[in-house]
């Protein structure tokens, strides 16, 4: 249940505070931001989209929780990915 702290911290506060330089730097902003905490490794592309994805949500329903459900499914299919083939 960690994505629910890190929707709230990357959307919730570095999205929001970003937005007084506009939608654009805040959606990519919290993206690459979002990305970078998980690390320059093969997850990189992947978080840029859901931070992408869940920032665009934010912009548009002015609320984190449909990109917990983004980041929570994204998650689920990692883990079930990795299990079958990992």
């Amino acid at each position: 249940m960690r994505y629910i702290g890190e929707e709230f911290a990357f959307r919730g506060v570095i999205a929001t505070a970003l937005g007084r330089y506009g939608t654009q730097v805040s959606v990519v902003g919290s993206a690459v931001i979002f990305a970078l905490a998980h690390g320059i490794n093969l997850a990189l592309i992947p978080a840029i989209v859901v931070g992408a994805t869940n920032g665009l949500l934010l912009v548009r329903t002015k609320s984190v929780w449909p990109g917990v459900i983004v980041h929570a499914v994204n998650n689920g299919m990692a883990t079930v990915v990795s299990m079958l083939f990992g």
